[in-house]
């Protein structure tokens, strides 16, 4: 593993790209479960449009969120996969080669899921045809397909023992990439699972955001965010079932059952369930989905362990990639992430955020016309710097 390093390095220490690969994993994985959790009840309420008008209201709601959600998760997705490439280079290509066809099938399969949801938010609507149904349950099934070969294949770079079996089988070398090698069913229940309370906690969120405008329908919001409470009370509950089976799962000589961080999820799933069962006085508002978002991130910590304990055995480490500094590239790579991601990222969730929260037209407050002049000027600078720093290298290069 150490050989199919890359000879070139790394331009900054190795800790760097892990704690990046760490912080965009739980950004990407939050957009998963928001979108798997708003499909999942854009379903279920599509076939209960008989019970009354709230559950077609949330479904056409929820098949919305799904739709922007899976766009959001596929974007935010790039960022963790690119840094998983930089540290762990050896594992995550050659387990890509050894399943080829389901690492391409990926892409296609998720091109048709995608598809057909956006079929069925077309069709959607007061009265659609129950048939429309069809292609939402074709685009969920399609969705954890996805999630179940993303799984493999970042499994089967944690046991890099067993390669040359799955490779050469009895000696006979198999170049067809066509098997998932390996799959841990209980962690891969535990992550698409936790799609469940996600949802529970964004209805709570949505129900307080849209609290404050008059064209609401009051008893509406109320439905949601006390539906959203019961589905995350035992969406959190039942999660415990598959995290305890995950826990007693790994390898036993790696220590991992041990460490204190794994069994901190066990409880902080234990508390939010017992908050969620709390009435819905005490359930509101943004604070039972930002705790949430604290227990992804746990989780994807608590996954960065499991694979150094994995590998590490076997001889590699991370700390020990050659580095070469580029002091340079890395000094645009972070003022582009807190100009570009910050402030022009900051306008854009700011103007949707308080323009949502206004019924009919939206008047820009003073803060966000002072972020739009802010994001004009840092685009600006950006640009400018990006091309003169290509300048500057090409004619470096060109005299050298």
């Amino acid at each position: 593993m150490n050989a199919m390093r890359d000879p070139a390095g790394i331009p900054a220490p190795p800790f760097v790209f892990q704690a990046l690969m760490v912080i965009t994993w739980a950004f990407h994985i939050a957009f998963v479960h928001l979108s798997m959790g708003a499909a999942g009840l854009a379903i279920y309420a599509f076939h209960s449009r008989s019970r009354g008008a709230h559950w077609t209201r949330l479904s056409m709601a929820m098949t919305k969120v799904a739709k922007v959600g899976v766009s959001l998760l596929i974007v935010l997705g790039v960022a963790p996969l690119l840094f998983t490439q930089v540290i762990y280079d050896p594992q995550w290509y050659t387990s890509n080669v050894l399943s080829g066809r389901w690492a391409l099938a990926f892409i296609f399969t998720l091109l048709v899921a995608y598809c057909s949801w956006y079929v069925f938010y077309a069709s959607n609507h007061e009265h659609a045809k129950r048939r429309a149904g069809c292609y939402a349950w074709i685009a969920l099934l399609l969705f954890c397909v996805d999630g179940l070969i993303m799984h493999a294949l970042s499994y089967q770079a944690l046991l890099p023992e067993k390669w040359m079996n799955w490779y050469a089988p009895g000696g006979v070398v198999d170049t067809r990439g066509a098997a998932l090698h390996a799959i841990e069913w209980a962690r891969y229940v535990l992550i698409m699972g936790l799609s469940v309370p996600a949802i529970g906690v964004f209805l709570i969120a949505y129900a307080h955001y849209f609290s404050v405008r008059g064209d609401r329908d009051v008893r509406y919001l109320a439905f949601a965010r006390e539906l959203g409470r019961q589905i995350a009370q035992w969406g959190f509950l039942f999660s415990i079932v598959p995290m305890l089976a995950w826990q007693f799962d790994l390898p036993p000589a790696s220590g991992l059952e041990l460490l204190p961080l794994g069994w901190s999820i066990v409880g902080a799933l234990a508390i939010m369930g017992a908050w969620m069962r709390l009435p819905g006085s005490s359930v509101q508002g943004y604070l039972p989905m930002t705790a949430n978002f604290g227990i992804v991130s746990l989780l994807a910590v608590w996954r960065e362990v499991i694979r150094m304990r994995y590998l590490k055995p076997l001889g590699y480490d991370i700390h020990s990639y050659t580095v070469h500094p580029d002091a340079p590239s890395m000094l645009l790579f972070f003022l582009t992430l807190a100009g570009i991601g910050g402030v022009v990222g900051g306008l854009y969730l700011t103007l949707l955020y308080r323009s949502g929260r206004v019924a009919g037209r939206y008047t820009a407050e003073p803060l966000v016309r002072y972020l739009a002049r802010g994001a004009l000027s840092v685009l600006g600078v950006w640009i400018t710097a990006f091309l003169a720093y290509g300048v500057v290298i090409s004619l470096r290069d060109s005299f050298n």
